[in-house]
């Protein structure tokens, strides 16, 4: 009885979560939730991803502006 009753995962099949948005991404998304934008005028989203949402009201940046 040297089996495990856990079952295994394959850990290749695993995919990260994104620390900004919170969805779980393929590796083809990757600059989409790592690589920072430079996007503008705004002191809360710089040099944040493209999936990153703002939440600041006066926001004008256009890739990141609150749209909810």
């Amino acid at each position: 009885m040297s089996e495990s009753s856990v079952p295994q995962q394959d850990k290749g099949l695993e995919r990260p979560r994104c620390l900004y948005c919170g969805e779980v991404y393929e590796p083809g998304d990757v600059a989409r939730h790592t690589k920072p934008v430079h996007c503008g005028p705004c002191i809360t989203c710089v040099d944040k991803p493209a999936c990153f949402s703002c939440r600041l009201m006066y926001c004008v940046c256009e890739v990141h502006r609150y749209r909810g």
